[in-house]
């Protein structure tokens, strides 16, 4: 069985699955200009290594971290910094965990350039401290032909985004009934059938063990 995933790092690598990213990332230069902020949060994991430089702002006494998800967690555990995550991966997912601790407080967002901005909003009608920096961009590949072949006898692709479905459809889509399209999130799903395709949202995407079996017990 072959199944791809689509995410744009191989920071997690999973026997059985073959990592092809669709897009890279730029770092963009970037300024903090308050170091006073009461809490964090990040909204992808190349959010967190793009900030590592800053990553003593996190150790700080009675700072709060959060990640936009599991692997984003993971990664600030791997500099030593223990964050809170949703169960589901997003933005939305992430705002309930936030509104429960939002008075007198002062959050920093850090994202990409091109990510959501739904957190931020919502601290802003909440009337609460908050800045935002984007300390990357992503970046299409400059060929894709190379990469058609390789899809063309997938039993299953993986996106955890939008981005790289968008990328997909344009530059690599060829029809095969036999694939099966996965993904991590509903509102990635509803961007898959906004294309009028199927797909199924994986439950276990975080977890090595249970992944490949999930694909299979699908396919």
């Amino acid at each position: 069985m072959i199944i791809i995933d689509t995410k744009a790092t191989d920071y997690k690598i999973i026997d059985g699955i073959t990592n092809i990213p669709l897009y890279g990332f730029k770092p963009l230069k970037y300024k903090i200009k308050n170091i006073d902020f009461t809490d964090f949060i990040f909204q992808s994991t190349q959010a967190v290594l793009q900030f590592s430089k800053h990553i003593n702002l996190l150790k700080k006494k009675n700072i709060n971290v959060y990640a936009i998800g599991h692997t984003t967690s993971e990664v600030l555990n791997s500099f030593g910094i223990e964050s809170i995550s949703p169960e589901k991966p997003g933005s939305k997912h992430l705002i309930k965990i936030i509104k429960k601790n939002i008075d007198n407080k002062k959050f920093l967002i850090v994202k990409g350039s091109d990510g959501l901005n739904d957190i931020y909003k919502f601290l802003k009608e909440s009337d609460v401290l908050s800045e935002e920096i984007n300390v990357y961009k992503r970046i299409e590949l400059k060929d894709y032909k190379a990469l058609v072949n390789k899809f063309k006898n997938a039993d299953a692709i993986i996106f955890p985004s939008v981005y790289a479905i968008e990328i997909f459809f344009r530059e690599i889509y060829t029809k095969n009934t036999n694939t099966k399209l996965f993904c991590v999130s509903d509102r990635i799903l509803q961007e898959l059938n906004k294309r009028g395709q199927s797909g199924f949202i994986l439950d276990n995407y975080f977890s090595s063990n249970d992944l490949i079996k999930e694909i299979k017990e699908s396919i």
